[in-house]
């Protein structure tokens, strides 16, 4: 059962990365192009969140089941630092989008999504690196 959700975390980050990488490209040429918000902007600013949901859930279910040493073997103060990271990640990429969805204009919710999903794909980037030992 523990190998079985330590991929699957670990495998899912995968799919983390690409949507992230894709929402925030397509919310920064909606934003600097001046698009029209479509429905596909609307899936994908929904689907965003609902990734990095998962994949926290994923962590903190591994954590609560299994020992530090899933991670890596990596100290204490390096898991506490991945579940913060990831923690403000999840925040930031809500955040992001319940803000876009608030914004009255279409260039107000492509800036509001695009510096969420922007902030919250730099720390999946810092919280992966920390916890696979990149950094």
């Amino acid at each position: 059962m523990m190998n079985m959700l330590f991929y699957t975390h670990s495998g899912w980050r995968y799919i983390v990365i690409l949507v992230v990488v894709v929402a925030i490209i397509k919310m920064l040429i909606g934003w600097f192009g001046k698009q029209s918000w479509s429905r596909f902007d609307q899936i994908l600013g929904v689907a965003t969140p609902i990734v990095i949901d998962i994949q926290w859930l994923l962590g903190i279910v591994l954590w609560l089941m299994g020992p530090a040493a899933w991670f890596h073997n990596r100290g204490s103060v390096t898991v506490w630092e991945h579940m913060v990271t990831m923690t403000l990640a999840l925040a930031a990429g809500h955040i992001g989008w319940s803000r876009a969805k608030r914004a009255t204009t279409d260039q107000g919710k492509f800036q509001n999504a695009a510096i969420g999903f922007l902030v919250a794909g730099l720390l999946v980037g810092v919280g992966v690196a920390r916890i696979t030992g990149v950094m």
